[in-house]
Order: C-alpha cells, then sequence, then structure tokens
C-alpha cells in the first residue's frame, strides 16, 4: 500500500511523551511498590465525594453525557461568579489548546509561548500549520520577561501562551507584569493563560485571568480537575473567557467531548473543600521537606508555586532517571525541555519525599 503523504504540519508535530506508569515500570523492571513522582498528580487521589459521585452514575454508562455540561457549567459559574456563557469543557484543559488552534490558527501564523513550558502549546499551534515560537525564560529561577515576549509579537501573531504556575519550573508571571503586558498586546492577539496548577499558587502577587476577561480583553484561562482535584483520569478541564470566544470554541467541539463520569466527579469535587486544604497542605509540607533533603545534597531547586519542583541535579538526568527507576521511582527527565541535567519531580506524601530523597542521594554518589 502507498503511504498517503502527510500535510507538512503533521511532519513536523511530536507525539507527547507522558510520564511512565507505574504498572509499565512494575512489569517490565519486575519491580512493586513503585512510586510515580512524574506527573503532578494528586498524591491522596480524589474526594471521596467524586469517589461516590462516579459510584452513583455508573449504572447510565449506556446514556450519552450532556454535551452542554448543564449542571458543571451552572455550579461553576456559581462558584466564580461569572456568566455560564463564559465556559467551554474540554477532555482535559489539553483538547481546548486544540480548539484554539482549529479556531483561530491557520497555515503560517504564528504562536509565541516562553521556553521552558509545556509542550503541548507547540502541538497546538502546529496543528493548523501554524509557527510556533519559544522566548527563553531568564536567569536561574526561570524567570518571566513579558518585555522579551512584547517584542516578538507581529502581523502574524495569533496566540501568546503564558503558563502560570509555569510547567516545568513552577515559576509564576506577577500581576504587574501581566497588566502591562495585556494592555500592549494588539487585540488581535489571543492570551491564553494556562491556570493549570493556579490553586496551588499562594503568591498575592499572582494574577488572575478573570480580572481581564471581566473587562473584555481577548483572554481565556484554562484550569483543569485533574491536578489539585485528582481527577486526571478521567480528563476534564475548562476555559474561561468572553462569551463570544467561548462560542467560537463550541463551534469546532466534537459533541460529547467530556464523559459523563468526569461530569459527576467534577461537580461532586466542587463541593469538597477540606480535600482541596489537604491538598494545599500536603504540597507545602512536601516543598519543605523536599528542599531541606536537597539542600543536604548541595542541590537548591527553583522556587516554585505548584505542585512539583524542578531542580539542577548536575549530572545526566536520563542516567540518573533509569538508576531511580530501578529503585522504584519515576520522576521527569529534564532533556524533554531541552535542560538535560534538571529533573522535575511531583510533591508526594512525607513517605514518597523520603523515599525520592534516599534513592536520589544514593543514585547522584553512583552517576556523579
Amino acid at each position: 500500500m502507498t503511504k498517503p503523504d502527510l500535510r507538512p504540519c503533521l511532519q513536523v508535530i511530536k507525539p507527547y511523551q507522558p510520564g511512565k506508569p507505574v504498572e509499565e515500570v512494575e512489569r517490565e523492571l519486575g519491580l512493586t511498590n513503585v512510586i510515580k513522582m512524574a506527573s503532578n498528580e494528586n498524591p491522596l487521589g480524589p474526594s471521596s465525594l467524586a469517589v461516590k459521585a462516579m459510584q452513583r452514575h455508573a449504572g447510565k454508562m449506556h446514556f450519552y453525557p450532556d454535551g452542554n455540561c448543564f449542571y458543571l457549567k451552572k455550579a461553576l459559574a456559581e462558584k466564580l461568579k461569572i456568566s455560564p456563557e463564559s465556559l467551554v469543557f474540554g477532555n482535559g484543559s489539553d483538547e481546548i489548546l486544540s480548539f484554539l488552534s482549529l479556531a483561530y490558527v491557520h497555515s503560517e501564523e504564528e504562536t509565541l509561548m516562553v521556553a521552558p513550558s509545556f509542550s503541548e502549546y507547540i502541538f497546538a499551534s502546529q496543528l493548523m500549520g501554524g509557527v510556533p515560537r519559544r522566548i527563553p525564560l531568564v536567569g536561574d529561577n526561570f524567570d518571566y520577561d513579558l518585555e522579551a515576549v512584547l517584542n516578538e509579537v507581529n502581523e502574524k501573531t495569533r496566540i501568546v501562551f503564558i503558563c502560570s504556575p509555569n510547567n516545568p519550573t513552577g515559576t509564576i508571571v506577577l500581576k504587574k507584569q501581566l497588566d502591562h503586558f495585556v494592555n500592549s498586546l494588539p487585540e488581535k492577539v489571543l492570551l491564553v493563560l494556562d491556570h493549570a496548577y493556579l490553586e496551588y499558587a499562594t503568591d498575592p502577587n499572582h494574577p488572575s485571568g478573570l480580572d481581564y476577561i471581566e473587562k473584555g480583553y481577548p483572554v481565556i484561562a484554562l484550569r483543569t480537575f485533574s491536578k489539585i482535584y485528582g481527577l486526571a483520569g478521567l480528563r476534564i478541564g475548562y476555559g474561561i473567557t468572553t462569551p463570544e470566544i467561548a462560542g467560537d470554541l463550541n463551534r469546532v467541539r466534537e459533541p460529547f467531548n467530556v464523559n459523563a463520569m468526569a461530569q459527576a466527579a467534577a461537580l461532586a469535587a466542587l463541593e469538597d473543600d477540606e480535600h482541596l486544604e489537604n491538598s494545599r497542605r500536603i504540597v507545602n509540607e512536601g516543598r519543605r521537606q523536599i528542599n531541606e533533603g536537597l539542600a543536604e545534597m548541595g542541590l537548591k531547586p527553583v522556587p516554585d508555586q505548584a505542585n512539583f519542583f524542578f531542580a539542577d541535579i548536575k549530572t545526566d538526568s536520563r542516567k540518573a532517571f533509569q538508576a531511580l527507576l530501578e529503585k522504584g521511582v519515576i520522576v521527569r527527565t529534564g532533556d524533554i525541555f531541552d535542560l538535560p541535567t534538571y529533573i522535575r519531580v511531583t510533591y508526594g506524601t512525607a513517605e514518597q519525599n523520603e523515599r525520592f530523597l534516599l534513592a536520589l542521594k544514593d543514585v547522584l554518589a553512583e552517576v556523579r
């Protein structure tokens, strides 16, 4: 059979490389009790209210889901004090990135993003033949330089992606910086604020996309139930934007894109404030534990506002990754972000953090 010619954009798209699943590592290496600290998942799991909601809905899975997410949209709009018409839901907030490309990016048009940052911005940019352009973060703490980003905006620019807290660095953009940036962007440029880790940020200077959306700026803030809500396996995220932009994105959205179980779990999870507070607490405690442990090894992670840390371990992260894997600890290597001596690690329970620190200490003694 003759292979069909691929569109030029498909020839440059690189498939996403997820973190290794626990089951795969246990199967391949013959290990048990493997811990995964690679994908920024909530170590506490989902809310018990969400689990009970899924159990109640399990017998209804022969019905198609509500394509409009009516009850979830209503509850979320009330919680955020916004219009329901300002919300769009996706099979994870990743899917909304695809909506943005389908709706707004044409061949040879450009998108801007910082580097390192979430790789799916590149995928979304290239999906319709767009051209992603990356502007480096600056300094040892990977700070945002929004003036540098502004300097790259031109007549071809359609979307700017800002991830805050940023994946993989955990760093944030400050409200004063972003206020100036939003006011300086041309009206034809859409600003995407990826707030997947927003609920973990404690810095009072961290901005909220709602401030700009309420004033009618062309901004969409992406949030997710995958991280602090612990529903990563259900794939549900949402965007908050102007009703006009939400309308555009719903035009290109597939019908029934958010499954019924995810909607039921997310609706219940919104009511569990105790689970959110416990999730924040375990991250704050884990950050202190990890920082102290790394300091004893002469390492200093990038200051973060997320549920993970990014650190230069001064050696080949691929070798360290493999050695940690053999000790039953899964982390994320920095080479995928063009930083081959860095690792990104999710804060876990106190026991998981301690196990990681002991394993890393042994590994660094072996590979350095």
